[in-house]
């Protein structure tokens, strides 16, 4: 069997093109445990050298919003984080108690919870514009974290 195009894929498997005898050229993905004994077999003489050079595995470049629903999910989950240490089960519940006057400490930690939302996400949509317009470069995604605005809560006296 012919075989050509090899390359390892992120499972550690190999994908390759074999030649089908009534469709020609069509992709195949090799792997030791396979069910079927031609994709064992391909992957042993792929493993020996038979087909060629076996390419190594590419990661594919994820895209700017991609990485940018990536970040924007880190970036949740730090709010949340946050909001949970003071008690709450998010930072949508901490927010709920900005309009509430009955408990003032709640109400307080609420109006605090939105302000803060609102500056963090502030943040994160004014630099993805700024990489998006090529004026910063993407930064790390700990370094995105470590620059949201710090959450100020003020009880008073």
């Amino acid at each position: 069997m012919q075989v050509r195009n090899l390359s390892y894929n992120a499972r550690g498997t190999i994908d390759c093109e074999i030649e089908h005898p009534a469709l020609g050229w069509i992709p195949f993905t090799a792997s030791p445990g396979d069910v079927e004994e031609l994709g064992r077999s391909i992957y042993a003489a792929a493993m020996t050298g038979e087909h060629g050079e076996i390419a190594p595995y590419v990661a594919p470049v994820p895209t700017v919003d991609e990485l940018a629903r990536q970040y924007e999910r880190e970036v949740q989950q730090h709010l949340d984080a946050t909001a949970k240490g003071y008690g709450y089960d998010d930072i949508k519940s901490a927010v709920t108690y900005a309009d509430e006057p009955a408990v003032p400490r709640f109400q307080i930690e609420g109006l605090a919870f939105r302000a803060w939302r609102s500056l963090c996400w502030d943040y994160c949509y004014s630099l993805l514009d700024a990489v998006q317009a090529g004026t910063t470069p993407l930064p790390a995604l700990e370094d995105v974290i470590a620059g949201l605005p710090a959450l100020e809560v003020s009880y008073g006296n």
